[in-house]
């Protein structure tokens, strides 16, 4: 999934910051945005064993130990103190709610965002790149899985309890803050055409004379105008 989250990140405006960044047991690697009016960086993490526990060890021990090592690296900003987002990948399966509560919610060192997912839906989005022949995932290939069939997978989604492809990709945009969802323009009907595609010729002439109205209807004229407009003998 990390190798995902770094294409996803690499290709939204953030390039990798090249140094040996290690810690044993991580895949880690560190962004920095292009844009130097945009003062944040992005890290990137799964752990290579995914289990509860590693996690709670990252929360208690290893954010801080990564933290310090980026810190005196010379390698960032002074803005990467207090503007990097830690992207946390794990395994739905392996890791407690408990536990990614509280690395979301913990105040130190980096902001945590985890994201969780299934086997099935990795290879469900690993099958949809492949198939499409996409090997950058920009936002523009997110929105247009997120609007694809019409809205009718965000119904499907909704309704059921498989988890495949829609449920990977809207949990990734909900935890990479700088993708942008962007909803499908819906082409809105002319509805006085439709009106008078599904009027009988007749009607048609009493619709167009209806719209057509300056007289205000009052109590007193309303029996004159419907006669005057459908030709009816008082």
């Amino acid at each position: 999934m990390i190798n995902l989250i770094n294409n996803i990140i690499s290709n939204s405006g953030y390039q990798r910051v090249d140094f040996g960044l290690d810690e044993p047991g991580f895949m880690i690697m560190l962004f920095k945005a292009s844009d130097e009016s945009k003062q944040e960086y992005f890290l990137s993490l799964q752990a290579e064993e995914q289990e509860n526990e590693v996690a709670i060890l990252l929360l208690e021990e290893k954010a801080q130990i990564i933290f310090e090592k980026i810190r005196n690296s010379g390698k960032t900003e002074r803005f990467f103190e207090k503007n990097c987002t830690m992207i946390v990948c794990h395994e739905a399966m392996k890791i407690k709610k408990e536990t990614i509560f509280s690395l979301e919610e913990d105040p130190y060192n980096f902001k945590k965002n985890v994201l969780t997912y299934s086997t099935g839906e990795l290879l469900a989005l690993q099958t949809y790149l492949s198939d499409n022949k996409i090997e950058k995932i920009t936002n523009d290939v997110i929105n247009n899985i997120l609007n694809s069939n019409g809205g009718k997978n965000f119904l499907e989604f909704k309704q059921s309890t498989t988890k495949g492809l829609y449920s990977i990709v809207l949990k990734t945009t909900l935890k990479l803050p700088f993708l942008i969802y962007t909803p499908q323009e819906q082409k809105l009907s002319n509805l006085a055409l439709d009106i008078e595609n599904n009027l009988t010729t007749n009607l048609n002439s009493v619709y167009k004379k209806l719209i057509s109205l300056e007289t205000e209807w009052d109590d007193d004229n309303i029996l004159d105008e419907v006669t005057k407009i459908w030709s009816v003998e008082p």
